[in-house]
């Protein structure tokens, strides 16, 4: 079948790295990390897996990180070797083992693409995992029944949404009713990253939040905030104009545009006041009661921390890694509480009644998270090229969640 794979034999990957930090190229081809390329169709690991033939397959910022080579080697261990990328999906079971329950060919699936210790058949279960805290699984690296990672997408032998099929355990499916559209699956997997992160750190009734990006990441956080969090005041901090009209569409109270001098207006929306230091960016006192950073640039965790309030919450979603120049004396001056958070688990918190994937899927098939219109752009696999510079160039083409197509 045809996929886009990628494998990173230390020679290959330490030459492209070095190139990729010099052009910026996507390094997709026969001699790159990243291959459009023949692969075998996946085989079942035991009867409780299904094989799922893709119909959409979500471009994320993770998955762009890992062709250009920008990702933390730090996370190299949390994979396996070569993989075919792609976590974000909907598809229809084609085949089932004969342990699968409640699920049957023709049915149409998103999944949730943990790797944790129900689908490695590990018993009995982590501390983590036993309390359904998933994303913190003790067993991302050990085999199990699959090869180590964290993901479908980063694992070897498993297939993933940017291949013609991928396989599953049944306990990561999740049945996409009539009511949800293709586009709206797709999305399950980022929104339900941000319903976790809602549930993590849930603003109080009327708090002032700011949303920093308004990519696929950020424009999905408004939407869970509107969705679940007791009426908060969102402010969104935006690129470009047509991502400001995203956002207020979704819910948010205010946008801004990270172009020119933007402070006073961000300041002004946060009820922050501005000192002028000696030298460089004002310092604001007052300010965002929580802050979700939905980029991954030292200017977003500066921002962050310029304008949150003395004691607030930033919660980081941009996957951020090596943040050069960075200056953390608001951490401590303001005594503020930084919150990593990673995936969705099992359990239900945050006053949730269900996990954060089923909670998800729920709100945008019930219309309370009207999400679809986000997936901005669909290419056929072939036309993979396009497609990784649609996603990239955001601002050229208006794109928002770029997704391969499959017949």
């Amino acid at each position: 079948m045809k996929a886009m794979a990628f494998a990173a034999p230390i020679p290959r990957y330490a030459a492209t790295r070095l190139a990729g930090a010099v052009s910026d190229s996507w390094l997709v081809g026969p001699h790159a990390c990243t291959r459009y390329t023949d692969v075998a169709v996946p085989d079942l690991p035991a009867e409780d897996w299904v094989r799922i033939h893709t119909r959409l397959g979500g471009i994320c910022g993770s998955d762009l990180g890992i062709i250009a080579l920008h990702a933390s080697p730090s996370a190299s261990p949390f994979s396996s070797f070569p993989f075919v990328i792609g976590h974000e999906s909907v598809g229809t079971i084609e085949a089932c083992g004969r342990q699968v329950r409640d699920f049957g060919p023709g049915d149409r699936v998103t999944v949730n693409p943990l790797l944790c210790c129900e689908p490695r058949a590990i018993s009995p279960p982590c501390a983590a995992c036993a309390a359904g805290r998933h994303s913190r699984c003790s067993h991302f690296t050990t085999a199990g029944a699959v090869p180590p990672g964290m993901f479908i997408g980063t694992t070897r032998g498993l297939g993933g949404s940017w291949g013609e099929q991928f396989v599953a355990h049944q306990s990561q499916l999740v049945r996409v009713p009539d009511t949800m559209s293709d586009t709206g699956a797709v999305l399950t997997e980022p929104f339900a990253c941000c319903v976790h992160a809602v549930r993590g750190a849930m603003p109080e009734p009327g708090e002032r939040v700011l949303v920093i990006g308004a990519g696929t990441m950020g424009l999905l956080m408004v939407a869970a905030l509107r969705a679940v969090a007791p009426d908060p005041k969102i402010t969104i901090l935006a690129r470009h104009p047509f991502q400001a009209k995203h956002a207020e569409n979704l819910g948010a109270d205010k946008s801004v545009l990270a172009r020119g001098d933007y402070l006073a207006e961000l300041a002004e929306a946060g009820g922050t006041r501005l000192l002028k230091p000696i030298i460089g960016r004002p310092i604001g006192v007052g300010g965002f009661d929580t802050v979700y950073v939905c980029i991954s640039s030292a200017r977003g965790v500066e921002d962050a921390m310029r304008f949150a309030r003395a004691g607030a919450t930033i919660v980081l979603l941009g996957n951020a890694s090596t943040l050069r120049g960075l200056d953390w004396t608001p951490l401590w001056l303001k005594e503020l509480t930084f919150k990593g958070t990673l995936a969705y688990g099992g359990h239900a918190h945050g006053g949730a009644t269900t996990n954060a994937f089923i909670e998800a899927a729920t709100l945008i098939a019930d219309g309370r998270a009207p999400v679809d219109g986000l997936v901005t752009h669909q290419f056929a696999l072939p036309e993979h090229q396009a497609a990784l510079q649609a996603a990239r160039a955001k601002g050229t083409g208006e794109s928002v969640k770029v997704v391969f197509r499959f017949q």
